[in-house]
């Protein structure tokens, strides 16, 4: 093969590597950030309640169509202090939340920035699993490229 191709080839997948390891990198993100609250669910012993207070628009399309998602943003109160959970996982279609819905927040009571509201607990949880995997996959179809594109870039130099 022509040095100049092998070059190329090896340009364009050591590219496509890259986007592969920053999508592994973002799912990763994701999957620690709601991991973090659901591994110490056990130390979550107090319970208020939330409100939506807020519903952050979410602008999204396709080839035919453009409409608005939407996910809630829950505040409660503890230890006389405010917090809110952003929870950018639980996008829905714009309308299926309502500003004042009430929600239970559980939270640890040293720590009460750590929590999980109760009812999307399961879909926290989904959310997780489904991050793990995305991350798996991606990282492990990025290294074998890695390898692919290193292994070409070296038949140049032979």
């Amino acid at each position: 093969m022509d040095s100049s191709v092998a070059l190329m080839s090896g340009a364009i997948v050591l590219v496509i590597v890259l986007l592969m390891a920053i999508g592994a990198w973002t799912f990763f993100r994701r999957y620690k950030s709601l991991a973090s609250p659901l591994n110490r669910a056990h130390e979550m012993s107090m319970t208020t309640d939330g409100t939506i207070s807020k519903l952050v628009t979410v602008y999204r399309r396709n080839r035919s169509f453009k409409w608005k998602n939407e996910y809630p943003v829950i505040t409660y109160q503890a230890n006389g202090k405010d917090y809110a959970i952003h929870m950018k996982w639980a996008e829905k279609r714009q309308g299926h939340y309502q500003l004042g819905g009430k929600y239970r927040v559980c939270y640890i009571p040293a720590d009460p920035g750590c929590s999980v509201v109760e009812e999307f607990r399961q879909q926290m949880q989904k959310a997780r699993t489904q991050s793990l995997i995305w991350t798996v996959v991606l990282a492990f179809f990025a290294v074998n490229g890695l390898f692919g594109a290193l292994s070409q870039l070296l038949t140049i130099f032979q």
